[in-house]
């Protein structure tokens, strides 16, 4: 493993040392090949590939994927003079270098409707495993999902890929409508279904709980050009107290057709997927469709009148410390991506 690569995976040290790690697949002809796609279409793109002896990496998904999604740099008709152009120095001293630190020094996001705080290290971990279709004397993963929404008193914290079960929906308005802070992380790419969804059902979404999008990561190419994938995370937290995490997506499809499968946590385990919440609600964005009016977009939301619980955690004093066995997770392999 080269040194550039034992660099991004420093904050991993005291945890792995450098033989228990696998060096990360990097192949050039991939990277040109995705400009080669950008620049010159798939014909441009087959015959780079048949030139470097490769065989073609992307699925048929994926290239219409990126082709859907990609952003393209404005063209700028003439360069600006030399004289205008300012050399900015670089500061090697402006990053740690370190993904994740011991301690992080971005205030922790605000979690303006409230965060409940729950001792998860003095609780015990428990897993149940579900299955959709449910298997013989176990319950429906949607009805679980249900009737934890219906038990919750503190907070519901969401994040789904796709959201367009009615149903579910309902529960969460509910909820809502009875005081229980709720956050909803969805995919940037998949929001358009949810406001179909919503629309359906004559709700006006501004009216529910923070309702933010998440996008995946970027991919920046040699000519400027640019997309970002997809969030595939799916689990909920209710109260703190209990996670449920899977494939199940919130779908009449994974109701009824779909095989999916989820985890039912409690205890201990609990808080990484606290913490998980709060690091994906961090990357969050809200959507220009439902700004306020006259409000602008920013990272962080106003309460704009919903009741914020006093009782909860909302300072945005207090530090948000990662824990060392999750320093790896989520997007520390952006730095190892290529």
């Amino acid at each position: 493993m080269t040194s550039q690569h034992l660099s991004n995976l420093s904050s991993l040290k005291g945890e792995f040392r450098p033989e228990d790690l696998i060096t990360p697949v990097y192949k050039e002809a991939y990277r040109l090949a995705i400009d080669q796609l950008l620049s010159g279409g798939r014909d441009t793109y087959r015959e780079f590939l048949k030139g470097e002896r490769v065989g073609s990496f992307l699925s048929e998904e994926e290239l219409l994927f990126i082709a859907a999604h990609v952003q393209r740099p404005p063209v700028v008709a003439t360069p600006p003079p030399a004289e205008d152009v300012r050399h900015v120095p670089s500061d090697s001293h402006s990053s740690s270098g370190t993904y994740w630190p011991m301690q992080s020094d971005v205030v922790t996001p605000d979690l303006e409707l409230g965060w409940p705080e729950v001792m998860h290290e003095r609780l015990q971990t428990s897993v149940e495993l579900l299955h959709q279709p449910p298997r013989q004397n176990s319950p429906p993963i949607k009805e679980v999902i249900r009737k934890h929404i219906q038990d919750a008193r503190q907070v519901i914290a969401i994040v789904m890929d796709m959201f367009t079960d009615i149903d579910i929906f309902k529960e969460m308005v509910d909820a809502a409508g009875r005081g229980v802070p709720v956050y909803v992380l969805l995919d940037d790419l998949n929001l358009k279904s949810f406001l179909a969804m919503a629309e359906s059902q004559d709700i006006k979404i501004p009216q529910l709980r923070v309702i933010r999008t998440v996008r995946g990561h970027e991919y920046l190419t040699q000519s400027g050009a640019k997309f970002h994938g997809a969030m595939k995370q799916n689990f909920l937290l209710f109260d703190c107290k209990t996670a449920i995490y899977g494939s199940y997506s919130f779908m009449w499809s994974f109701e009824k057709i779909n095989l999916s499968m989820v985890q039912v946590i409690t205890g201990h385990l609990v808080k990484s997927y606290d913490e998980e919440f709060r690091t994906l609600y961090a990357r969050s964005a809200v959507p220009e469709v439902l700004c306020p009016v006259r409000l602008p977009c920013a990272p962080k939301d106003v309460a704009n009148g919903w009741p914020v619980m006093t009782s909860y955690v909302t300072s945005p004093s207090n530090m948000f410390e990662r824990k060392n066995h999750l320093r790896h997770t989520l997007d520390c392999l952006r730095c190892l991506s290529f």
